[in-house]
């Protein structure tokens, strides 16, 4: 089966589209303050659906330096993550293998979205900034990002 395309115009522009997979509605947009206290600039990001009601999420820019990948993760792959360290604290490490890009810092890109305000599934560990714990509700705050209308 072939993968369904969609072309976005970035800020309106005739010039510069952009190929977003499969996944084509938008659902929620935001910032993310990076985890690292010495960083600066903010991280962006899409929550999207696609046309088999999968949800997933995409870093899209960083005001700052560091490489990163545009992949989108599927929020059901993020959620199996989240189980298995729901007990304890985690590094942002759990999260790489959800990527198939080698940045280093998609991982602790995406903890970072996981803790911003929209998003809020996971907050600051024991261990310090670089460590990271789930809410212990974070599967109910989970299902209301899942309710949320897309936009078309």
């Amino acid at each position: 089966m072939q993968a369904l395309h969609l072309i976005i115009w970035k800020n309106g522009s005739t010039n510069c589209p952009e190929i977003v997979d499969h996944y084509n509605l938008c659902v929620l947009t935001g910032e993310a303050e990076k985890i690292n206290p010495h960083s600066t600039g903010l991280l962006h990001w899409e929550m999207t659906e696609n046309l088999d009601g999968e949800r997933g999420l995409r870093i899209t820019a960083n005001d700052s330096g560091g490489l990163f990948s545009r992949e989108w993760i599927a929020l059901s792959a993020i959620s199996g993550v989240l189980k298995a360290h729901e007990a304890g604290d985690f590094t942002s490490m759990a999260l790489r293998p959800l990527f198939t890009s080698a940045s280093r810092n998609n991982a602790g890109f995406l903890a970072a979205i996981l803790r911003c305000a929209d998003i809020c599934l996971t907050e600051e560990g024991s261990g310090g900034a670089f460590s990271h714990r789930c809410y212990p509700d974070w599967e109910k705050r989970l299902e209301k990002l899942l309710t949320i209308s897309p936009s078309a």
